[in-house]
């Protein structure tokens, strides 16, 4: 039969390889998932060694033991692989395009239409498939069509027409589109997800140094922005914040010699960009401030490649009556457009301003800054942990606006790659 290789959620296979043909799940997992987790494997019935095992009756012509063993692998709750799934594009819109795409009722194992399934994914009972010893792993169609459905209604059970011919599918929904729709489900989102590479790795069918490297290339993001302390401090919040998807981002070296500094030069980048046509993933991020604004204006009208995107920091309500200094004396102002750089999503403490410095033509407005800013990122980026009473509704916008986007670009690859599938 050879080597297995399986992706779970808690007991349930989504999905199985064979030697050396699978499909790479790396980029769900952090290194820090690698573990040892429970393999398990059918035994002779007859063999006195396993006498001691229980007797596991698939039917009525096939019994075995079953055997577990407890091997190297990787393991993460499903809400954590939830997060990482988001960034691989598989959102709920693409669900649902991925089930309308492949989809064929007439050869279909069921008849569920895709709002039906997503219900009962989301709303049913998963907690039977968490890891048992005495009755080892279901595939996720015997698990759904014994377990699942006939709880709902006899003729939902009825529904799905499962046999060995199926692979364990359920028609129409891939390994992580019903991740993606469990992850809303409360009884499964504590289940872990298991990659259980170590068969291969130990029968030489893949080196397993290739199974611990990071997420691949065409899954990761370039982030790029005006200047180094937007990056510390966008990284860092990604540490502390973000640590479920941290390793997918990286960033332009800012310790020697940080090339794009200003938005005039990063403007000039992002117009490189366009001329060489980059084929990695990339998210440039521009300032919330007059000349931030300017600039990311310009550029938008520059980009025509679906792998990057080009944004602002982004509006916070409560920059819209933010206490301000000059020439005037002090007045609230709405300095979103106009002076709302990255150390302004901090923790500004309870008497924030914001100083008026130069008259920026090209939008006509004040450009400004907030007072104390080098003060406020270093208190930030001494942080080792996340501290209480510290507000991180700021940076929060900033990780959401940039996850967005980044998710965006891989759902429009998958979309893309599911047409040329069809044709």
């Amino acid at each position: 039969m050879g080597s297995m290789i399986h992706l779970t959620l808690g007991r349930i296979e989504l999905d199985w390889g064979q030697n050396d043909g699978f499909v790479d799940h790396r980029a769900l997992f952090r290194p820090s998932d690698l573990t040892e987790i429970p393999y398990f494997y059918a035994g002779d019935i007859e063999e006195a060694q396993y006498a001691h095992l229980p007797i596991i009756r698939k039917s009525e012509d096939f019994s075995y033991r079953l055997i577990t063993e407890i091997k190297e692998g990787y393991s993460s709750p499903l809400s954590v692989v939830a997060e990482r799934l988001e960034l691989l594009g598989y959102v709920d819109g693409y669900c649902r395009e991925e089930f309308q795409a492949l989809f064929h009722e007439e050869f279909a194992n069921h008849d569920f239409t895709f709002d039906e399934l997503k219900s009962i994914l989301q709303s049913a009972d998963f907690s039977g498939a968490a890891f048992d010893p005495k009755l080892g792993s279901e595939d996720f169609a015997e698990f759904i069509a014994g377990r699942i459905l006939p709880r709902i209604a006899p003729t939902a059970a009825r529904r799905l027409r499962h046999n060995s011919m199926d692979n364990g599918q359920v028609d129409g929904l891939s390994a992580y589109s019903i991740l993606r729709l469990l992850s809303a489900n409360p009884t499964a989102r504590r289940l872990p997800v298991t990659w259980q590479f170590a068969d291969v790795a130990e029968d030489g069918y893949v080196k397993r140094d290739r199974l611990l490297a990071p997420v691949p290339q065409e899954n990761r993001f370039l982030i790029v922005t005006e200047g180094s302390s937007d990056t510390q401090i966008i990284k860092h919040a990604l540490k502390l914040l973000r640590p479920e998807v941290a390793d997918f981002f990286d960033f332009v070296d800012m310790h020697e010699n940080y090339p794009f500094s200003g938005t005039g030069n990063l403007y000039n980048f992002v117009r490189g960009l366009m001329s060489i046509r980059i084929q990695n993933n990339i998210v440039v991020m521009f300032d919330n401030d007059a000349e931030g604004v300017f600039n990311w204006e310009r550029s938008r009208k520059l980009n025509q490649l679906v792998n990057l995107r080009i944004v602002k920091l982004p509006d916070r309500e409560r920059f819209r009556n933010f206490r301000t200094a000059g020439p005037s004396g002090e007045l609230t102002a709405d300095i979103n457009g106009k002076a709302a750089a990255i150390e302004c999503y901090l923790d500004l403490g309870p008497t924030p301003i914001v100083r008026w410095t130069n008259y920026e033509h090209r939008r006509g407005s004040y450009q400004g800054h907030i007072l104390r800013k080098e003060e406020l990122a270093k208190e930030f980026l001494a942080q080792r942990v996340l501290v209480t009473g510290y507000d991180y509704s700021g940076l929060e916008a900033v990780l959401n606006t940039l996850i967005r986007e980044c998710s965006s670009i891989r759902e429009e690859a998958l979309m893309a790659s599911l047409q040329d599938e069809l044709l």
